[in-house]
């Protein structure tokens, strides 16, 4: 089931990302990453304005079109509860605008900002969030490096505002840094690789700290970086 979803899934992400008509005369080429993602989190600290456990699953899927500079897109989505006072929970995000560079065959650097929503029933107000999250996806073989970081701000619930104590630039702090083990292939010129990873998440919500761990299957693919002196100049020396 893993093999189809790398050799089938993959593909047609990418695909959708570059769109067909306008990008098929260019051919930038591009690549996507999807995670699906097990969180569970802890306050360091207990505040009356956070809960004290927070447990989410969800996916994350980005892509970018474009050579060596690309452009980002991304949406990260996520449902659960906050364990201790059983109350729903969710976060999602879309990234419309971003940047990315390219890193080798499969790594990636981007850079998104966006807009997204979060809430947890009875411990933690609806707000709306615009988020600006870096993403890392380093290494092409066995070993994978995987890192998010998000700064976001915060409107719609004041009570959420100011709500990071680390730091007066962002309301809300989310980060984590994760270690996929799998396999990497290439095949007719498409880099791929899949695997789980396991890591360490860190958020700072409602004026307080959080720290516990993630857990998840993580799949990538890209085209090769091409330059554009292979598609516009066809009688070069």
């Amino acid at each position: 089931m893993k093999a189809v979803v790398v050799r089938v899934v993959v593909p047609l992400a990418v695909l959708a990302v570059q769109g067909r008509a306008n990008l098929a005369r260019a051919n930038p080429g591009g690549g996507a990453w999807l995670h699906y993602e097990l969180t569970g989190l802890r306050a360091v600290e207990d505040t009356p304005a956070a809960p004290r456990d927070l447990v989410l699953a969800g996916a994350r899927l980005h892509g970018i079109v474009g050579g060596r500079v690309a452009y980002h897109v991304g949406l990260d989505l996520a449902a659960g509860a906050t364990v201790g006072d059983t109350g729903f929970a969710y976060d999602v995000a879309l990234f419309p605008a971003g940047l990315a560079v390219r890193l080798g065959r499969t790594g990636v650097l981007a850079l998104g900002a966006g807009v997204g929503a979060s809430g947890a029933t009875g411990t933690l107000d609806d707000a709306v969030a615009l988020p600006l999250e870096l993403t890392a996806e380093l290494g092409g073989g066995r070993v994978r490096l995987l890192l998010r970081a998000r700064a976001s701000y915060v409107a719609a619930a004041d009570a959420r505002q100011d709500g990071a104590p680390s730091t007066s630039l962002a309301d809300e702090l989310d980060a984590s840094l994760g270690i996929r083990i799998g396999k990497h292939a290439e095949r007719f010129g498409f880099a791929s690789g899949n695997g789980y990873f396991v890591g360490v998440s860190y958020r700072e919500l409602g004026g307080a700290r959080f720290a516990g761990l993630v857990l998840g299957y993580s799949i990538d693919g890209a085209t090769p970086v091409r330059r554009d002196r292979e598609w516009t100049c066809e009688n070069c020396d």
